[in-house]
């Protein structure tokens, strides 16, 4: 079971656009309440429903109402030496437009050649917010991590609410591996908004429980005595050698049964999370190390009051009538 300090992120829904002064400054931090989501109100789209199957090691087959077929037919089009086929692969590439259909030419290409794959991020790309979340979930989990850094370099800065709410997602994912490459994700592409989560996500606490004989100590007293003699005999002569043993008075305690905590460090995290608050307060945060008191606070009486005075100063100034 994944633990941490759980932190409040208020959900701050932006007024009519007629009465938005300037940005909403979100509320303190507070313990023992769920982080709301970086992108409140936004769905994650299909992505990140993949991601939440593949978080928990299920099969993550293929949405309904998209053909296999038709997008491996794609990928081969694009590898062909003809120039029209070619020219036939970019044109029903350009049909996946839908999340589904990215997810299907995305895993149809997984075993291409690298400039087939670079041609379908490039498509993702072209896409808006669906895209941006496709290249987002490819960011984070792909197992080539070439792939993965040329996804981050075609997403939008600062990122958009679709790609954020699927970094959302893989900043609360139980994989410690997921965690910590979406939170070197984050600071990839700027992600100021997701530094509440940052600072919550940057060490687990995962139960340990085990049986065996983990350890034990002895408080006795050894004795010696003679266990037993072996007759030795030769020319004319006989004796007898003696074996020794051992004798044990006191009292064992043997450990075979304990409950522990074992603490994961997410350094991806923690680093991003550094580099994003001091790039965004103007100050360094490098003294409050992996105390997450020390970020709470920090974040409570120095990154909000920097917060609220932007947003008054993003206030239209109003004539006296």
């Amino acid at each position: 079971m994944l633990t941490m300090l759980v932190l409040a992120l208020g959900l701050a829904f932006d007024p009519p656009a007629a009465a938005q002064a300037g940005p909403a400054v979100p509320p303190r931090l507070e313990q023992n309440k769920p982080v709301p989501s970086c992108a409140a109100g936004t769905a994650s789209g299909l992505f990140s429903t993949l991601h939440q199957a593949k978080a928990t090691d299920k099969d993550v087959p293929t949405p309904s109402g998209v053909s296999d077929a038709e997008a491996r037919k794609a990928i081969q089009r694009l590898a062909s030496p003809k120039p029209a086929l070619r020219e036939e692969g970019l044109r029903m590439l350009r049909t996946f437009t839908t999340p589904e259909g990215q997810w299907a030419i995305y895993h149809a290409s997984r075993g291409a050649d690298g400039p087939i794959k670079m041609q379908v991020l490039e498509h993702l790309a072209g896409l808006g917010p669906a895209g941006q979340a496709g290249l987002t979930w490819i960011a984070i989990h792909d197992r080539d991590a070439a792939i993965r850094n040329e996804a981050a370099e075609r997403i939008e800065q600062p990122p958009s609410n679709e790609a954020l709410a699927v970094l959302d997602g893989a900043l609360r994912s139980p994989n410690h591996m997921v965690v910590n490459q979406a939170g070197l994700l984050a600071g990839q592409i700027n992600a100021i908004k997701a530094i509440p989560l940052l600072i919550a996500a940057q060490f687990a606490q995962d139960p340990v429980q085990d049986q065996a004989d983990l350890a034990w100590i002895a408080i006795g007293t050894q004795r010696s005595y003679v266990a037993n003699l072996v007759p030795i005999t030769g020319n004319s002569s006989a004796g007898f050698q003696p074996v020794i043993g051992q004798i044990y008075e006191g009292v064992v305690m043997a450990i075979d049964d304990a409950a522990a905590v074992a603490t994961t460090y997410r350094p991806g995290v923690h680093q991003s999370l550094m580099a994003l608050a001091t790039l965004d307060s103007g100050q360094s945060t490098a003294h409050l190390g992996w105390d997450l008191n020390a970020w709470v606070t920090w974040y409570n009486d120095t990154y909000l009051p920097i917060l609220a005075a932007r947003a008054a100063e993003s206030e239209p100034v109003r004539e006296p009538k």
